[in-house]
């Protein structure tokens, strides 16, 4: 599982060092897709096979169109994490983040997401925004 976040800078060669805590998930790979929210995403081999493969039953049986899965795969690459723990970025991928110098690396249980950090902020205030109000069940919470 994939929790925290944190700030780590990209380096002038595209790359940026995954923290300790999140690289031992990848076990050195993983599929990094260019998320349409303007972030990217990392996912375990295994837990994007398995979505592949459920995406790919739900076309056989209709649910989806054939086209989904093109806009699956072809927004995703296949990476190699080096012994640094580090992910080597192409400028087309770092232009569809908006990264430069900096991001914010949040792990969100299943998946690894990275932001550029105003796209993360403007994305976490809108969250904090549309949260519903709390609802206690009972009335001793005193």
């Amino acid at each position: 599982m994939f929790v925290g976040e944190y700030v780590r800078s990209v380096d002038g060669a595209g790359r940026l060092a995954l923290p300790a805590g999140l690289r031992a998930g990848f076990d050195g790979r993983c599929y990094m897709t260019c998320h349409p929210d303007g972030n990217i995403t990392l996912s375990t081999v295994e837990s994007f096979e398995a979505a592949a493969n459920r995406l790919m039953e739900e076309i056989r049986s209709g649910e989806k169109a054939e086209s989904a899965l093109r806009a699956f795969g072809a927004n995703t690459q296949f990476l190699s994490i080096d012994k640094q723990g580090r992910i080597n970025f192409d400028d087309d991928t770092l232009r569809h983040a908006g990264l430069t110098d900096e991001a914010v690396i949040v792990g969100v249980v299943t998946t690894v997401e990275i932001w550029r950090p105003s796209r993360y902020r403007i994305v976490s205030s809108e969250h904090d925004q549309i949260k519903p109000p709390r609802q206690w069940d009972d009335e001793d919470d005193s």
